[in-house]
């Protein structure tokens, strides 16, 4: 069985339009999977920090298509987790060394500011 390979694109126009609802649930569940990995053995696999990154990009996509399709508690819900995953600056900046050059070549733009964590100051 071939492995599958891992995303390294923006979504296309058919992932933009899954409901915003289910990017934040798919966003959710891999940010908590990322924090119990990180939890667990302090380390997490490249992939999987990626695909949290691509969950969020999807996710804003489909809030920009569909603008009010989330409701007040899921917005709560959301700000709440890009809360953690703000916190996930140093895991980042560790599991992708060179997500400069992977946001570059693939247009990342600045206002997906998760995309951008490895640039956080943090106090030493």
């Amino acid at each position: 069985m071939p492995k599958t390979q891992k995303r390294r694109d923006l979504p296309d126009e058919s992932e933009i339009a899954v409901n915003p609802s289910v990017w934040l649930r798919w966003y959710e569940r891999n940010l908590r999977s990322v924090l119990r990995q990180w939890a667990s053995q302090r380390q997490v696999e490249r992939e999987d920090v990626e695909l949290l990154l691509f969950d969020r990009s999807d996710l804003e996509r489909s809030l920009k298509a569909l603008p009010k399709a989330l409701t007040a508690a899921e917005r709560r819900k959301l700000a709440k987790l890009d809360e953690q995953l703000r916190k996930l600056a140093p895991l980042i900046r560790l599991s992708l060394p060179d997500l400069a050059q992977t946001r570059e070549s693939l247009g990342i733009p600045r206002s997906h500011w998760w995309w951008f964590l490895d640039e956080e100051e943090f106090p030493s």
